[in-house]
Parts: C-alpha cells; structure tokens; sequence
C-alpha cells in the first residue's frame, strides 16, 4: 500500500511539474530530464533562456530567478542532482554556477550584483551594479537563510553554517559560518 501512495505522489508531482515549466520551457528554459519545481517561483520570462537547470534537480516553493531584462550576458546555471529548499532568491546579472549535488537549504538567496547606493542616491531606482560571477562547487551543502554575495566562489565539499552571509571565497572543503562567514575548519585538513 505504502508503494502505491508513494508511486501516485510521484506520479501527482511529475504532472504538476509539467504544468508549472511549460511556460518557461516555452520560452526556452533549459531543463534536464526528471526535473522537480514546486508552486509559486516566479521566472524572468524575458531573459529564461538564460537560465540551465540540470537532470534531477528539485526546485523549492515560492522561488524566485532573476535575469536583468536588459542584459541579455547574464546567466543562471544549476548543476544535476542539486535540491534547492523553499523561498530561495538566485539573481544574476552576470554569471551564477551551482554546482553538481549540492543541497540549498530554505530560504538561500545567491546574488552576483547589489543596487547602487550611496549619498543623495535612491536605491529604488538607482539601477543594479555590474555583476560579479558566482560560482559554488559540487556537493556543497548551504544551510537555512544563507546569502551568497556577489564574487564568492565556493570549492567543492563547502558547507555553510544557517545565517551566514559568505563575502569571501573559500577553497574546496571549507566549513565556514558567521556574518560575515569565516573558516571553522577544513573538511580535508589532517588536523580535524
């Protein structure tokens, strides 16, 4: 019985997901095969062929991809087996590789630009700034409420407290946590 009800979920999600990307693969989203999104992400139909999502990748609730209509050169890309949780925020305006495997937990948002602020400036229709690529490698683990600015490349392995705001680069293996995030140990290091 258990078999069944977890083969007609499977089978109820599958549909669901159909419906939810048939707009953007319309519009030329780029997806793998045995892709999963779930209800509410809001994609940049102008610019959604700009964004590659590969095999096996789920999508969380309420997510939200954002491409600059005007640039044409930004680019999103998720890697295969990759899981990204509910409310999530990947906007670029440059380039944004996420890795192979990783899991994005709850409520992560990924950025390669800001607004442009500053005295007598007003963020709201001042523009955003030149993106600067992002990059997070393979089987990363991201917790809840992670923000990754702009720059930051991420080696493979890292992982990445709840809460933390990654300014920084970090090579492959890192545990890193805080605002701004900085290196507990190394997953590779003899020494743990």
């Amino acid at each position: 019985m258990v078999k069944l009800l977890r083969s007609l979920l499977a089978a109820r999600n599958g549909l669901l997901t159909f419906f939810r990307l048939l707009v953007p693969r319309v519009l030329g989203l780029r997806t793998g095969g045995n892709v999963q999104a779930g209800g509410g992400i809001e994609w940049p139909l102008g610019n959604v062929r700009n964004i590659r999502v590969g095999d096996n990748v789920s999508l969380g609730r309420r997510g939200w991809f954002y491409l600059p209509l005007n640039n044409r050169q930004a680019r999103i890309e998720i890697g295969s087996g990759t899981a990204i949780g509910n409310d999530f925020v990947i906007t670029s305006n440059d380039s944004i590789k996420i890795g192979r495997e990783c899991l994005l937990s709850y409520r992560v948002t990924v950025m390669d630009h800001s607004h442009v602020t500053g005295p007598a400036v007003a963020p709201v229709s001042s523009g955003l700034t030149a993106g600067q690529a992002v990059m997070i490698g393979d089987k990363c683990f991201l917790g809840c409420n992670v923000v990754i600015m702009p720059g930051v490349c991420l080696g493979d392995n890292c992982v990445v407290g709840a809460n933390s705001v990654v300014t920084k680069s970090f090579e492959a293996g890192s545990v890193i946590a805080g605002a701004p995030a900085k290196l507990l140990r190394n997953l590779f290091s003899k020494e743990t």
